[in-house]
């Protein structure tokens, strides 16, 4: 998507479930977000990741730079290592932080927004931001594959009909799946051809660096409160 060899990472070797750095378009310089969808718990955010992402995001707006949030996330990571690491109350902490952003921000649902942590990197804030997604993007509130057995093992274990119980969720879960219902409720402004998604963020950037580049947003970044 990017102009070529312009990828800069920042910190690939920590929390390398997420991928922080910068790249330009059209000679623009913008900071990037992303999971890596290659590790081995899929891109879901652990506690190191959420404090990775929340230097970045606050580095980002604290010099003022646009940036790209690519979306291929499962959730949080779960299990006893990221109970006892406090994934969710880091989390807390990333959400607060995305919502604290100025800086324009162009997302780009790519494939998989799943759970708390999924949909939040998809619509982290009310402020105006761009978002689209492409046509085979997997969003919902759990992933049925394995996500029905972990939020609903007790309603499951207790059943008379364990298995009809099953097939109700799955039905449930699946007819509001894809990124059609997201659409419907303007959380996302389209859908696009991925093939056009530079062609996008190229259209877009030029107003992100109108918008970052007025006299009112260039003086010093307030801290708030965070949890």
């Amino acid at each position: 998507m990017a102009d070529k060899d312009s990828f800069f990472e920042i910190g690939p070797y920590w929390a390398t479930d997420q991928i922080t750095g910068f790249v330009r378009f059209k000679g623009h310089p913008v900071g990037v977000i992303a999971s890596d969808s290659q590790h081995r718990n899929g891109g879901a955010l652990t506690a190191d990741g959420c404090d990775k992402l929340i230097r970045h995001l606050d580095l980002c707006d604290l010099f003022h730079i646009p940036v790209l949030n690519l979306i291929d996330n499962p959730g949080f990571a779960v299990g006893l290592e990221h109970e006892i690491a406090g994934t969710i109350r880091k989390g807390g902490e990333w959400m607060i932080a995305f919502a604290q952003c100025t800086m324009p921000i162009f997302t780009v649902v790519m494939r998989r927004s799943f759970g708390v942590a999924g949909n939040n990197y998809a619509t982290p804030r009310s402020a105006p931001s761009m978002r689209v997604a492409w046509p085979a993007a997997d969003v919902g509130g759990i992933p049925p594959e394995g996500g029905i057995e972990a939020a609903y093992k007790r309603q499951l274990a207790e059943a008379e009909d364990p298995v009809a119980l099953r097939a109700e969720l799955e039905a449930r879960i699946e007819s509001v799946r894809g990124p059609v219902g997201p659409l419907n409720k303007f959380q996302i402004e389209e859908m696009i051809d991925p093939r056009d998604t530079r062609k996008h963020i190229c259209a877009w950037i030029d107003l992100a660096y109108k918008v970052v580049t007025q006299a009112s947003t260039l003086g010093k970044r307030g801290l708030q409160f965070r949890p």
